[in-house]
């Protein structure tokens, strides 16, 4: 059992720092790097999330979310602007140089995606991405207290 337990770990680390390296040498020449690329992706999804809420999602300090944030905003691929019904918060929105960015980020996720899935049938595809799910949802509930199902 330990030895699985150490598999799993050994594998997910594995599979997380080769994505980092080849997303990174991807994004090389756009100054971004897989850290900002995952805030710019959110954003594509929900323009005008809070860092807040960006923090939640990512399991991140606000300090981290706020680093990303400010390198996105130094590149002029985001700009943030305070809310107009509560001021102590600052909702990110993604500007024409950030959306410029979609397709190669989109390219570079599908291929790395692809990449990792090569030689599988969709069926493999489809249970893969449900046993990757339920994982993350026990991390999830590991983490906050509560009780995995």
């Amino acid at each position: 059992m330990a030895d699985r337990q150490e598999s799993l770990a050994k594998a997910i680390a594995i599979i997380h720092r080769s994505e980092s390296t080849f997303k990174n040498k991807k994004l090389l020449e756009t100054g971004l790097n897989i850290g900002q690329l995952r805030y710019l992706w959110t954003l594509y999804k929900e323009d005008g999330i809070s860092q807040e809420s960006m923090a939640k999602r990512f399991m991140v300090d606000k300090a981290s979310v706020t680093r990303h944030i400010k390198r996105l905003e130094e590149l002029e691929m985001i700009r943030r602007e305070i809310d107009a019904k509560d001021r102590r918060i600052q909702r990110i929105f993604v500007t024409e140089t950030g959306f410029q960015m979609h397709d190669l980020i989109e390219e570079v996720t599908a291929e790395w995606s692809a990449l990792l899935t090569a030689n599988f049938s969709e069926k493999e595809k489809d249970d893969l991405m449900h046993l990757i799910g339920r994982l993350s949802d026990n991390a999830i509930m590991a983490v906050e207290g509560g009780e995995v199902e």
